[in-house]
């Protein structure tokens, strides 16, 4: 039976070191969602904080915790509002092991929390392949990709359904420490190998053409300037492509943060069709993209 999924990405402009600043351009962005009008709301990689930092000391007073910290508590009060799920990156603190109690690690997990409709904190992912340059003076490797059935599928009488998605953050999606063979494709083998339907990436994806005028973040790109990232991501989604019915959903942000400036670009990439021929299509289409700072919608 057919159903669809709303998704709304929130494409930030992070205010560094600032997570009320930037929950408040969160809370902006969103004012016009009524409730039951998405079924996901993404945010980027490490949402209210920002990224770049440059050892734990640096990171420390924002590192959280998932049960009341500040990305998680705002995730849960925002997924009840909305009755729509959350996905929202955060630096989540890790906790003392019980053998060893005294010890407190100087690492902490770049992290994506997976809240549901009813403001429930279903799971916790850490990002397992670190971006080299930054993840590794401050955080801790995750032991693994995750796959998860959400409830965030509509059936036509509105009821929800089950979806099977997996999730990854930035760096999980290019080869492991820029050093793995590119074509051994380890996130999206592994959607193929859990039988997933959407990849679902919160990202801080910097940008490889030239600097923007800072004061013009908000005004978009032209696809030629953004297709570059779009064609990146939808090659490092080749094993999902010879399977039907496959979507890519990505969340970045945008602005700058020191010398390191963000491509924005959120997309829906996907080969989703109206019937299921004897192969898919060749090429995935992009269903939609952004490089400005808003919140888009797109149905599947």
């Amino acid at each position: 039976m057919a159903r669809s999924t709303t998704i709304a990405l929130l494409q930030l402009e992070p205010v560094f070191k600032e997570p009320l600043a930037t929950i408040d351009q969160a809370e902006g962005l969103i004012a016009d969602l009524r409730p039951g009008q998405v079924d996901l709301l993404m945010l980027p990689e490490l949402a209210f904080a920002g990224y770049n930092f440059q050892s734990y000391q640096e990171i420390e007073p924002f590192v959280e915790s998932e049960i009341d910290g500040i990305s998680v508590s705002w995730a849960r009060a925002t997924a009840t509002r909305l009755n729509c799920h959350v996905i929202i990156g955060f630096a989540q603190r890790i906790q003392p092991s019980k053998t060893k109690p005294n010890l407190i690690e100087q690492k902490c997990y770049n992290a994506l929390a997976i809240v549901s409709n009813v403001g429930e904190l279903l799971t916790v992912y850490h990002k397992t392949q670190l971006y080299p340059a930054v993840d590794p003076l401050w955080a801790k490797a995750g032991e693994g990709f995750l796959r998860i059935d959400l409830q965030i599928g509509r059936a036509h009488d509105g009821a929800r359904e089950a979806v099977k998605c997996c999730v990854g953050i930035c760096m999980d999606l290019s080869p492991d420490k820029f050093e793995a063979p590119f074509d051994a494709y380890e996130l999206s083998s592994f959607v193929v190998q859990q039988d997933a339907e959407i990849l679902l990436c919160s990202m801080a994806w910097l940008d490889s053409g030239p600097w923007p005028n800072p004061d013009q973040t908000r005004s978009g790109k032209s696809w030629e300037e953004v297709s570059g990232s779009i064609n990146y991501w939808a090659g490092r989604c080749t094993p999902m492509w010879k399977k039907h019915g496959q979507t890519f959903v990505a969340c970045n942000r945008v602005g700058r943060e020191q010398d390191t400036v963000y491509t924005g670009t959120s997309c829906v990439i996907s080969n989703v069709t109206e019937t299921l021929d004897s192969k898919p299509p060749e090429r995935p289409t992009v269903l939609a993209y952004a490089s400005n700072l808003n919140t888009f919608e797109r149905e599947m």
